[in-house]
C-alpha cells in the first residue's frame, strides 16, 4: 500500500485556517448574541398580548377616527364631533398609516383593523429594540450597551405605550433611526444622500408629533457646531418646508367660515383640547379654569420655572421607573424587615433625581466629545417640556427621548467608574466602585422587573374590557380598571337604547363614538352650572357619561336630567325630554 505523506506546510496552513475559522465564529457570536437576546426579550414582552385589537382609548381614538376620515375621502376631520370639524392639533402621519390599513382591509371597523394595528405595533417594538441596541452600542461598551437597551425595553411606560395607538413608539423609533443615520461619520462622504434621508426621517418625526421640531433644531445646530454654515442654512430652509406646510393648514382652518361658525357654541373653545391647536390650549392660564383667561409673558416664564423640578423628576423616571413603583418596592422591602424602623417613602426620589443628573452629565460629555446631535435633541426636548402645562402627561411625553437619556446616564456612570479606577491606588477601592456601579444598575433593573410584573399581572387579572355577552370575552388592556369597564358598560347601554341621532357628552368622546356610533363631545369647562347647562343644550346633548366631578351641572338640575344608571362609579344621565324607557 502506498504511503500518503502530508506536507508540513499544508498541515500548518490547515491549522491556521481552523484557528481563523474559530476566531471568526467567536467574533460573530460575540457580535450577534446581544441582538439575539434583545429580540428574544421583545418577543417575550409581546407574546402574552398579541391577540385582539390595539387599545383605542384616550388620544388613540382620535388618531383612529382621523385615519377613517382620510380613508373615506372626508378630509382630515374629527368624525365623532357634530359637524365633523377639521383637525388642527395632531399632524397626520399616524392617521395616514391607519387610513392605509383601512383601505387595504376594506373596512373601518376597529374589530377588523385593530388586530392588524396591534401586530404592527408588535413588529415596531421589535425594530425599536434592535435600533435601541444599535444606539447604545454606538456610545457604550458592549456589556453596558446591552444593560442600557434592557433598561429601555423593560420600562413600564415603553411597554404600555407600545400597546396603544399612540405616536410615542413610532416617534422614538424614527428619532433613533435619524440619530444613527445623521450622526454616522461614514455618511459624511455621501452628503446629498445623507441629507435627503435625514430630512425624510426628521420630517417623519415632525408629522408624528409637532415636538419633532426639536430634531430639526438639533440637525441644524450639529452643522453649525462643525462650522458648516452653508449646510446649516440649507438644513434650516429644508426644515421650514414641513413646518410651513403644517402651519399653513392650521392657518387655513383658522380663517375658514366653518371655524368661526362651529356646529355648537364651545366647539372651538381654547379648552377644547382636541379641537384647537396646541398654541390655543397652551396659552390658557389654567386649563381647568379657562375663565381666568390667557397666559401673560410673566405667567409663562413662571410656568417654565415651576415645571423644571417636575421635568427633572420625569426624566429620572423615564430612565428608571416611576415614583409610584419605587415607593411600592420600598413598601414591599419594609414587609421583609419586621421590627426595623420604617423606610421613608420619600427616599424613592433619590435614585430618580440621581439618574436625571447622571443623564445631564452624560449629555454634557457628549457635547464635549463633539456628539452634539443626541445632546441637543435631548436637551431641546426637555426645554420644550418645561413650556407645556400638562404636568400629568410628563412621563408619557418623556418616553420618546428616554433611550437617549438612558444612554447618557449609563455613559456618565461608566465614565465616573473609569475615572475612579484610574485614580484608585488600591485594589479594594477599584472593587468597591465596580460593586457600587453594578449594584445600582441591578437595583434599577429589579424595580423595572417588579413594575412590569405588576403591569402584566393587573392586565391578566383585572384588565379585561367589558363584554356585553356576560363580561368574560373582553380583550385585556393595561391600566383598564373598574372605571373603564363602567364606561364601556354605559356606552353599551347607549348603543342598545339611544336613538341614532343622540349626542353624548363624555371625557372619552372619541372612544364613545367608536363604541356606540353616536356623536360625542366633551363637556364644557364652565364654573357656572347654569352656563354649562346652556352650552350642553346648545349642542344639543342627550346623554352625559362621566364621574362625579364632571356632573355638577347635571346633578343640580333634576327637572331636566335623570339618572339612568351607575356603572361601577360611572354615571349615565339622560335628558328628560329624551326618555330612556
Amino acid at each position: 500500500m502506498a504511503r500518503v505523506e502530508i506536507c508540513p506546510n499544508t498541515a500548518a496552513a490547515r491549522a491556521i485556517d481552523a484557528r481563523d475559522t474559530g476566531f471568526q465564529l467567536r467574533t460573530i457570536i460575540q457580535a450577534s448574541w446581544p441582538f439575539a437576546f434583545v429580540i428574544a426579550l421583545c418577543i417575550a414582552l409581546w407574546a402574552p398580548r398579541l391577540k385582539g385589537p390595539i387599545d383605542l382609548r384616550w388620544d388613540a381614538g382620535l388618531y383612529y377616527l382621523l385615519g377613517t376620515s382620510l380613508a373615506t375621502g372626508q378630509g382630515y376631520r374629527i368624525l365623532s364631533e357634530p359637524g365633523a370639524p377639521e383637525a388642527i392639533q395632531y399632524p397626520p402621519l399616524l392617521p395616514g398609516i391607519v387610513a392605509l390599513y383601512e383601505r387595504a382591509l376594506g373596512s373601518s371597523d376597529p374589530a377588523v383593523v385593530g388586530p392588524w394595528l396591534r401586530r404592527s405595533y408588535a413588529a415596531l417594538f421589535l425594530v425599536y429594540g434592535i435600533l435601541v441596541l444599535m444606539l447604545t452600542r454606538k456610545y457604550l461598551r458592549p456589556l453596558f450597551a446591552l444593560v442600557a437597551a434592557v433598561l429601555c425595553l423593560l420600562h413600564h411606560s415603553t411597554i404600555f405605550l407600545s400597546d396603544v395607538l399612540f405616536t410615542e413608539l413610532p416617534f422614538a423609533l424614527v428619532s433613533i433611526a435619524f440619530v444613527l443615520w445623521a450622526g454616522d461619520a461614514a455618511n459624511s462622504e455621501r452628503l446629498l444622500w445623507r441629507e435627503v434621508v435625514s430630512l425624510i426621517l426628521a420630517t417623519g418625526v415632525f408629522f408624528l408629533r409637532t415636538a419633532g421640531i426639536v430634531l430639526f433644531v438639533a440637525w441644524i445646530f450639529e452643522a453649525a457646531v462643525r462650522r458648516r454654515w452653508q449646510l446649516a442654512i440649507a438644513r434650516f430652509f429644508l426644515a421650514l418646508l414641513p413646518i410651513v406646510l403644517w402651519q399653513a393648514h392650521i392657518a387655513r382652518v383658522h380663517a375658514s367660515d366653518e371655524y368661526h361658525h362651529p356646529a355648537y357654541e364651545y366647539q372651538r373653545a381654547s379648552y377644547q383640547f382636541y379641537n384647537v391647536s396646541y398654541a390655543d390650549n397652551m396659552l390658557l392660564l389654567d386649563l381647568d379654569r379657562p375663565e381666568l383667561g390667557r397666559v401673560t409673558f410673566s405667567a409663562f416664564v413662571a410656568r417654565v420655572f415651576k415645571n423644571v423640578p417636575y421635568v427633572i423628576k420625569a426624566a429620572g423616571e423615564s430612565i428608571t421607573s416611576s415614583d409610584f413603583y419605587w415607593r411600592e418596592v420600598l413598601s414591599k422591602l419594609q414587609a421583609y424587615l419586621p421590627g426595623v424602623r420604617p423606610i421613608p417613602g420619600g427616599l424613592s426620589i433619590i435614585p430618580i433625581i440621581g439618574f436625571a443628573f447622571l443623564a445631564a452629565a452624560g449629555l454634557l460629555l457628549f457635547v464635549r466629545d463633539g456628539r452634539s446631535l443626541i445632546a441637543v435633541h435631548a436637551f431641546g426636548f426637555i426645554i420644550l417640556m418645561c413650556t407645556i402645562p400638562w404636568r400629568s402627561q410628563f412621563e408619557r411625553f418623556m418616553a420618546p427621548v428616554a433611550p437617549f437619556l438612558i444612554v447618557a446616564a449609563v455613559f456618565a456612570a461608566d465614565a465616573l467608574f473609569i475615572a475612579v479606577r484610574s485614580r484608585s491606588k488600591s485594589q479594594g477601592g477599584l472593587l468597591a466602585s465596580k460593586v457600587v456601579l453594578d449594584s445600582v444598575l441591578t437595583v434599577v433593573l429589579a424595580v423595572q422587573v417588579f413594575a412590569i410584573s405588576r403591569l402584566f399581572f393587573e392586565r391578566a387579572h383585572h384588565g379585561i374590557s367589558y363584554a356585553p355577552a356576560g363580561g368574560t370575552n373582553g380583550v385585556h388592556f393595561f391600566y383598564h380598571d373598574r372605571l373603564w369597564r363602567g364606561r364601556e358598560h354605559a356606552m353599551d347601554w347607549i348603543r342598545k337604547n339611544a336613538p341614532p341621532g343622540a349626542i353624548i357628552a363624555t371625557p372619552d368622546s372619541h372612544f364613545c363614538y367608536l363604541q356606540t356610533g353616536r356623536r360625542a363631545v366633551s363637556s364644557p369647562k364652565e364654573s357656572d352650572a347654569v352656563r354649562a347647562r346652556q352650552l350642553l343644550a346648545s349642542v344639543p346633548v342627550s346623554y352625559v357619561v362621566d364621574r362625579g366631578y364632571g356632573l355638577a351641572a347635571i346633578e343640580t338640575d333634576p327637572e331636566e336630567w335623570h339618572l339612568v344608571g351607575d356603572f361601577d362609579g360611572i354615571k349615565l344621565y339622560a335628558r328628560n325630554t329624551e326618555s330612556s324607557d
